[in-house]
């Protein structure tokens, strides 16, 4: 997702339709937007009043390059001026990486730029400039009237257990190479342009895999169908996904039965918030019975209220400067098929009972901070969801003497935002797919 930050199709649709709803800030919005989306062509355009949408070249398609995260200064890391893009692009034609005493000369002779030493590039802090997102809230001219914690990933970690254990964002996004046995290996970290080793080099460790496995899967496979050239390798992002998404959380599954049916499923994260980012993020929790039952209750269990980036004053009146609540409201949930709009995504492939347990899951360890509310909210009344865990209780009426089958699955939810496009631009159908 990093090199397609800028083709996305879901983020030109929302860029279209945050442009469309507040004419008036047009420029700001895609100039925010493309800071990160389009980081190499936008820091070239920040001297002359910004970048536009439309003007985007092959440069800013390009999303998310090496050079970009590896020139940037750690002078502001971790600080609100980092966030939302605030990173800053170091002026000494230096590139950072995380071994000591690089041999300099090829890199110098092909770029003119210098490998330096930069303990930073395997902090989470440098991750936070882009993966934490403060918009402003505005009226219909324009008129900033407030901030909107839009994105919180880093601020997420910052507020878990992590920061002391020692885990940062690379730790598992950027994993190390390592043998069967889980040692790290040793490997080059450059190559003469033959494939071959400069002579005065050696292998280094750590070495991290830029595989940036994230939770994307939906986009990577859209992507993977947009642009065929790139299948194959798409493919293999979006099973990274897949994976960091099945490592990210543990489920148990237990049943009792005395005249009903009742299922425990207990989650266990073990990774950041989950999910994080944006579209607003849940997770659905969701038993089945074979064969089906009478009747299928969830007892309680919560739902994310639907927002948008909210650029806009009016959707945002619950929120507070610096303040944002990611606020969440109980609900019961009883037997329903699940929704059709739903049944033939990639996250939802099976047919069956359904009930909504629309909650992101705070990561270990997490706990309140004075400058932004990101924990969830209207959980009071629910004994058992704690930071990094959660039970989901299902009560199945079951005819006795019967065999039953139960069977759970969790699945990340996204929420789509309204479509604006140009008609026949490819991200038109691309968008509908993602609601379809």
């Amino acid at each position: 997702m990093m090199a397609h930050s800028a083709v996305d199709p879901y983020w030109q649709a929302k860029v279209r339709y945050e442009t469309a709803e507040t004419p008036a800030a047009a420029a700001v919005i895609e100039n925010a937007c493309l800071s990160c989306h389009a980081p190499m062509q936008q820091h070239e355009a920040r001297s002359t009043g910004g970048l536009r949408f439309d003007a985007m070249n092959a440069e800013g398609e390009q999303g998310v390059s090496c050079t970009v995260c590896h020139q940037i200064d750690p002078a502001n890391l971790g600080k609100p001026e980092s966030f939302t893009a605030g990173f800053k692009i170091n002026d000494r034609d230096q590139i950072y990486g995380p071994h000591r005493d690089p041999f300099p000369m090829p890199m110098r002779m092909h770029t003119g730029r210098t490998p330096t030493y930069a303990p930073h590039m395997t902090e989470s802090a440098l991750c936070g400039t882009c993966h934490t997102v403060i918009t402003p809230t505005l009226d219909a001219k324009g008129n900033k009237t407030g901030e909107f914690l839009e994105q919180a990933t880093y601020l997420e970690w910052t507020a878990s257990a992590y920061p002391k254990s020692g885990k940062t964002c690379q730790t598992c996004h950027m994993p190390q190479l390592e043998d069967a046995s889980g040692e790290p290996v040793k490997q080059f970290i450059a190559h003469t342009p033959h494939g071959g080793f400069f002579p005065p080099t050696r292998p280094r460790e750590p070495f991290g895999q830029h595989s940036f496995g994230g939770a994307n899967v939906q986009m990577l496979s859209i992507l993977a169908d947009l642009l065929p050239g790139k299948r194959a390798i798409l493919n293999q992002s979006a099973e990274r996904a897949r994976a960091t998404l099945d490592d990210g959380l543990a489920m148990r599954l237990d049943t009792t039965r005395e005249g009903s049916t009742e299922a425990r499923v207990r989650l266990v994260n073990s990774a950041g918030q989950y999910p994080s980012g944006f579209p607003p993020p849940a997770v659905v929790a969701r038993d089945s019975a074979t064969p089906p039952a009478r009747s299928f209750s969830n007892a309680r269990g919560t739902r994310r209220r639907a927002r948008s980036v909210a650029w806009r004053e009016q959707r945002t009146r619950s929120s507070r400067t610096t303040r944002a609540s990611r606020t969440l409201h109980k609900h019961k949930s009883t037997s329903s098929r699940w929704p059709t709009q739903r049944a033939n995504t990639p996250f939802a492939h099976a047919s069956g009972k359904a009930a909504q347990a629309g909650q992101p899951f705070a990561p270990l360890g997490f706990h309140e901070t004075d400058d932004y509310a990101l924990g969830s909210v209207g959980v009071t009344d629910d004994s058992d969801f704690r930071a990094g865990a959660d039970t989901v209780v299902y009560t199945i009426s079951v005819e006795p003497g019967r065999p039953w089958k139960i069977e759970a699955e969790v699945l990340p939810e996204r929420e789509a935002c309204t479509p604006v496009f140009d008609a026949g631009r490819k991200e038109e159908k691309a968008f509908k797919r993602i609601q379809t």
